[in-house]
């Protein structure tokens, strides 16, 4: 009767730090079209903001360049700088997401796009945007890192034509 109830003892006891181990993933977001942070603990989603934007054209002699531009110097979304960016989101079509790096001015933040150089065949040179690795999370959705860590500025997420912001402080 002693070894039975050291054995039920025993069993209990892995059984509990077993299920305490294990890691809880947050919901997956459950609207299309909205980016959410995953927060450092991997526990919770929160929604990042969308701003509207404009295109804008610069023209220059030789080259002219197409840019993105959000009004306000920052986004109202902040990260701290050592804060994981990690990005959960639903889309159709995840592989023409993007993560921009936006250069603030005094009221606005503007992100460069496309140049295109003057001449009888103009010639356009997409500017890449920042390198990043986009993977499945969970049934529906998708996880958004970048493959190296971001500095402090302003920052936005293109998902198809929406864009959402953040900035990293330092």
């Amino acid at each position: 009767m002693r070894n039975l109830a050291l054995a039920l003892l025993f069993t209990l006891s892995f059984g509990t730090s077993g299920s305490q181990s294990a890691t809880v993933k947050p919901p997956e977001p459950e609207a299309i079209g909205e980016v959410n942070l995953l927060d450092s603990s991997g526990q919770a989603l929160k929604p990042l903001p969308e701003e509207h934007w404009k295109a804008e054209g610069r023209p220059g002699w030789t080259t002219s360049t197409g840019s993105i531009k959000l009004s306000g110097e920052r986004s109202s979304f902040r990260l701290g700088a050592n804060e994981k960016a990690e990005f959960v989101f639903k889309t159709g079509t995840p592989e023409a997401v993007r993560l921009y790096l936006f250069i603030q001015k005094k009221d606005f933040r503007y992100s460069d796009l496309v140049k295109v150089k003057a001449g009888w065949k103009p010639e356009r040179d997409f500017i890449p945007s920042i390198p990043v690795e986009v993977t499945k999370f969970g049934e529906s959705s998708y996880k958004l890192a970048p493959k190296s860590p971001l500095g402090p500025g302003e920052y936005g997420i293109d998902l198809g034509g929406r864009i959402f912001t953040f900035g990293i402080d330092q």
